[in-house]
């Protein structure tokens, strides 16, 4: 029943933050008969993470919905096929983490420093646009030691840069012949705007944070 469902589910990226449920359930809506519609919100802004997740009655409308270039709110949008849970692998061992909703302006060594006082860090990376040099919103830091992650997720609702808070979970390994072949092959097919501006490593981590989101606030 998992793979049937994720058969005919659809990842819907790159909305406007003004975009609503309903207005997307009432586009998708001209292609397929909506079983569900999700947009996905942040936990303490109550805001649009400018991503969502539509599930169709029929596999066979997937084809024409994947085929068909889209724009909502004025605004060109990016969809991809779902991925069933069991293709995405979590694990607690994990030293790296994910960083998100980071400011623009922010710095590696900002980053960093902000970082090392929970331990030893091994490296720190802040994602960047090529084209602008700004921060992409997001970034990972590698601990020495678990106990530092451990520290980091303990203190989740009290990370905050230049008066931002930032959200921290802990980074996810692909399934090598899983998600990120299905994701590569998928970016290959697909050059759009925010694709060109990021390698396909770089894409995929972002497209499988976002995935594992998902999974994650359903259950």
């Amino acid at each position: 029943m998992q793979q049937h469902k994720f058969e005919k589910k659809l990842f819907i990226g790159g909305l406007s933050v003004s975009t609503t449920e309903d207005h997307i359930k009432s586009y998708f809506s001209r292609f397929a008969n909506i079983e569900k519609c999700s947009l996905i919100l942040d936990k303490h802004t109550g805001r649009s993470r400018c991503f969502g997740f539509i599930i169709v009655s029929k596999k066979s409308s997937i084809s024409k919905i994947l085929s068909t270039k889209h724009i909502i709110d004025n605004k060109k949008i990016e969809i991809k096929p779902a991925f069933p849970k069991e293709k995405i692998i979590r694990y607690s061992g994990s030293r790296k983490v994910f960083v998100g909703g980071l400011i623009p302006e922010i710095t590696t060594s900002e980053f960093t420093e902000y970082f090392s006082q929970y331990g030893h860090i091994e490296d720190s990376i802040v994602m960047k646009d090529r084209v602008s040099g700004k921060a992409r919103g997001f970034g990972f830091v590698t601990f020495e030691k678990d106990q530092s992650v451990e520290d980091v997720m303990k203190n989740y609702d009290n990370h905050f840069i230049r008066g931002k808070w930032i959200e921290c979970k802990r980074a996810v390994a692909k399934d090598k012949m899983g998600i990120e072949n299905e994701v590569n092959e998928s970016v290959q097919s697909s050059p759009g705007p925010r694709k060109m501006s990021m390698n396909n490593e770089e894409y995929t981590e972002e497209l499988c944070k976002s995935l594992i989101d998902f999974i994650l606030d359903e259950e």
